[in-house]
């Protein structure tokens, strides 16, 4: 395996860490974060926090104003098996979406959730 590939893994959220091969993308949803609220913004990385408080939406324009957003993206590995949850926390702004927190989860509740509401 090149250096090369290794380097992309570290860095890339949709590339395996451990076969070092990019990974395929197998969904993503929209949540709205109402326990969230401009003010009150907290970078969680409890992944039951997010089990527990997110609420599907289809579009941006279902989010409350002032209230905080959460895109998900499902990621499965084709050599090793393994899937991975990216969570981008966001609050919309006059048609922007200013990120204040991402983070990658194995954890298989989350996952398990986020499978059963796409």
């Amino acid at each position: 395996m090149g250096i090369f590939q290794k380097l992309k893994a570290a860095l890339k959220d949709d590339w395996c860490s451990g076969c070092t091969v990019q990974m395929d993308e197998v969904g993503k949803q929209l949540y709205a974060l109402p326990s969230m609220t401009v003010g009150h913004f907290q970078d969680i990385e409890d992944p039951n926090y997010y089990v527990q408080n997110l609420v599907k939406i289809q579009k941006k324009a279902e989010i409350p104003a002032g209230v905080y957003a959460c895109g998900t993206y499902l990621y499965h590995c084709p050599q090793c098996g393994k899937t991975v949850a990216k969570l981008v926390v966001f609050l919309p702004v006059r048609d922007q979406e200013q990120v204040d927190g991402a983070h990658l989860f194995e954890n298989k509740a989350l996952i398990g959730f986020l499978q059963k509401t796409q």
